[in-house]
């Protein structure tokens, strides 16, 4: 019998590093505008919701913002550019989830 040879491909790409600044922290949220990101996810609103009370609870926020992927689902999903748009212009800090 003869013998086959089966090629194995690995369809992985090479880790892309690159370096990136970390964005400066904000010492104090008082007086400051919070964006809130829904990633989509079951339930991310609700936990996005308590975040929001726990926010203003402890700080004088000026403005929460709320964006949404708009029915995407995840981290990696496209935030429409009108959306980051607001966030980006508006926005002190945003809250952003990401994993499970």
């Amino acid at each position: 019998m003869k013998s086959k040879i089966i090629e194995v491909l690995n369809p992985t790409a090479r880790p892309l590093s690159v370096e990136t600044e970390i964005a400066p922290r904000i010492d104090d949220l008082n007086g400051k505008v919070i964006g809130l990101l829904d990633n989509g996810k079951p339930n991310f609103d609700i936990f996005l919701d308590r975040i929001e009370k726990l926010l203003c609870r402890r700080f004088k926020i000026a403005e929460i913002v709320r964006a949404s992927k708009g029915g995407q689902v995840g981290a990696g999903a496209a935030l429409p550019l009108d959306q980051m748009e607001r966030l980006l212009t508006k926005c002190d800090a945003v809250v952003n989830g990401m994993g499970d």
